[in-house]
């Protein structure tokens, strides 16, 4: 029994004597009541709440933070378990403890789902940037690629940072990450609704677009391409600017290969430029 958790339980009654009564009926061992809730300390999860009237005056935000169990006595009001006003006081014994037990379980499983929750978004997020990673690109890229159409056309957009291995080389690794930092938060800010931004790896970035034509698709790269150097000067970080590459599907070949020939191409002819990939295929 010295092993069992403790039982929080905070007794809310319209009637003194009562809470008195259900005081001394729970009065075991392993069992802990509180009779106010201002007397319940923070580091304190209550259980169980055992009341004869409403809950709401308490407080939601307070319910909200223990999540306890409810047990209603002799009221019909919200609860888990309701008990008539003279029931025996072994089953409001019984009561909190079977209660305790659903309340402990129900949060292990809320415990477990969020962990499930958070290795998921690690395993889809880039840890540095906290963008969508490669394996979150790839699927998202299949998607798109499926749900194109000539009336509306998928943008694939590849961007890299210019001499970025200057920045490393003269001012340290810490200073590239919040570089990459900041160049993911420029990139995702300056991003339209439905637009998709991920890091795609080292200094380069992917950007999914939906677009009419290839000027509109220019146009937002450009945007978020040419607002770096500024937003990263601003910061106290050495302003670096970015060479984009981009392709409209549906095309050719991979539209991934296509913006990455554009991209050498951007960087080929001075960098801090955008490039269109070859010839559009009519659908």
């Amino acid at each position: 029994m010295s092993d069992s958790p403790i039982i929080n339980i905070l007794l809310l009654a319209t009637a003194p004597h009562a809470t008195e009564h259900w005081a001394r009926t729970l009065a075991q061992p392993g069992v802990r009541t509180w009779l106010d809730p201002k007397d319940v300390p923070e580091t304190v999860r209550l259980d169980v709440i055992v009341t004869d009237g409403d809950l709401q005056e308490w407080g939601k935000e307070t319910l909200r933070r223990h999540d306890p169990g409810v047990v209603a006595v002799g009221t019909h009001s919200q609860a888990d378990v309701h008990l008539t006003a003279d029931a025996p006081q072994g089953e409001l014994r019984l009561a909190c403890r079977l209660l305790a037990r659903i309340v402990a379980l129900r949060r292990r499983v809320h415990r477990e789902t969020e962990l499930k929750r958070h290795l998921s978004r690690q395993a889809r997020s880039d840890p540095l940037t906290e963008l969508p990673n490669r394996r979150s690109w790839d699927t998202e890229l299949e998607a798109r690629l499926a749900a194109a159409s000539p009336q509306r056309r998928l943008c694939l957009a590849v961007v890299d940072l210019d001499h970025f291995k200057r920045v490393n080389d003269t001012h340290g690794h810490p200073v590239g990450d919040a570089v990459l930092r900041t160049a993911g938060k420029v990139l995702a800010e300056g991003l339209r609704e439905g637009d998709f931004v991920a890091r795609l790896g080292g200094d380069e970035f992917g950007l999914l677009l939906w677009v009419a034509d290839t000027d509109t698709a220019r146009a937002v790269i450009d945007r978020v391409r040419s607002g770096l150097p500024e937003r990263l000067s601003r910061l106290d970080l050495p302003p670096v600017t970015a060479s984009a590459g981009y392709c409209i599907a549906p095309c050719e070949t991979d539209p991934l290969i296509e913006a990455d020939k554009a991209l050498r191409q951007a960087k080929q002819q001075g960098r801090d430029r955008t490039v269109v990939a070859g010839t559009l295929r009519v659908p």
